[in-house]
């Protein structure tokens, strides 16, 4: 069972009256996760732009005494984890501040508060606000394992706008950790050490090799993080970032600086392309293992058409299957010369 790409193709065949009645056969592929099995389906693209939505008059009404998560409010409105996690309740780093969820999705949540500025766009970002939001989030951590050693999984999260998810327009992470998995690290678990069993290698930088050595889906590397596509796409688009980090405990300073340079990368492409929100996903293994790897997934999120409706529908909530309207090989293309050229 070595890294292996398959995909099925269907046609539908119908008079198009856009091409003037013309019979035509419309291709949908539906493509399989190397690792999974997975499937999601590329489907017919119509070319329509993306167009980003200006939340500055929303900011506007949500910031300052509205907002729990600017300062002051920062330190008096939101809670406070026990004493004996850390002392005064908060972590706090630059102008990170990390505090307990009031509606909490896991054992352990915490919130990250990103930064002092309410309203922060793509190129707004720098280099230090990310890092310093990932270090303190990995002290939480830290802190955690040590005071809850059932912790066994972990994972640092980020919806950036509305069509993300994200509540609060002030830029803030969600930190969760618990001795139970999401689906998501549940799958991805078992797999990667299936995979190790059957190769005798990490499934992750296999993958990167392979997507290297193919060139089809591979974007590029920021130190120590390999960039790829997604084969089979959880969205629209999906890249998949490897660092060479085991655990938590081999990532240092410079794998979180590298994480917000490629970040800043992809917030240069977001926004070239009419990009504004997105989802990612930082999943942290606690146990050393030769089957995994610290690795994260970032997605892209936006809303469709004149009704702004969601990009997501009945197919990824109630049949679990991903729909793609942009071919993976075609946005490798786009988004590698950010990574060749810099920022």
């Amino acid at each position: 069972m070595t890294i292996s790409f398959h995909s099925h193709e269907e046609f539908f065949t119908f008079h198009d009256p856009l091409q003037n009645g013309e019979l035509i056969d419309r291709k949908t592929e539906i493509r399989f996760d190397p690792l999974t099995g997975e499937s999601s389906r590329i489907i017919y693209d119509m070319g329509a732009p993306f167009v980003p939505k200006d939340y500055a008059e929303l900011a506007k009404l949500t910031e300052g005494e509205k907002c729990p998560f600017c300062t002051p409010n920062v330190l008096t409105s939101t809670p406070r984890f026990p004493d004996e996690l850390v002392e005064g309740g908060r972590f706090i780093h630059d102008q990170a501040v990390v505090f307990p969820n009031l509606f909490p999705y896991s054992k352990h949540n915490a919130v990250v508060r990103m930064t002092d500025q309410h309203y922060v766009t793509l190129e707004q970002f720098t280099e230090d606000l990310i890092t310093n939001a990932c270090k303190a989030a990995h002290q939480y951590i830290e802190n955690i394992v040590e005071f809850d050693p059932q912790t066994k999984y972990v994972s640092v999260n980020w919806n950036y706008m509305p069509p993300s998810g994200g509540s609060i327009v002030h830029p803030h992470l969600h930190v969760l950790a618990s001795e139970q998995p999401t689906n998501y690290q549940a799958v991805i678990t078992e797999k990667s050490k299936e995979y190790y069993t059957k190769n005798g290698e990490n499934y992750y930088l296999a993958l990167a090799e392979k997507e290297q050595s193919l060139g089809e889906r591979w974007i590029g590397e920021t130190g120590t993080i390999r960039w790829v596509h997604a084969y089979a796409p959880k969205s629209h688009m999906d890249f998949i970032g490897m660092t060479k980090a085991a655990s938590l405990q081999h990532l240092t300073d410079e794998d979180y600086e590298d994480l917000a340079d490629s970040l800043l990368r992809f917030f240069t492409y977001f926004t070239a392309v009419g990009i504004g929100s997105f989802n990612l996903a930082l999943c942290i293994p606690i146990q050393a293992s030769e089957a995994e790897t610290v690795h994260l997934r970032l997605l892209p999120r936006m809303t469709v058409g004149m009704l702004e409706s969601s990009d997501c529908n009945v197919f990824n909530y109630l049949h679990a299957e991903p729909l793609s309207l942009k071919v993976p090989e075609l946005v490798t293309k786009e988004v590698q010369r950010f990574f060749i050229e810099g920022k």
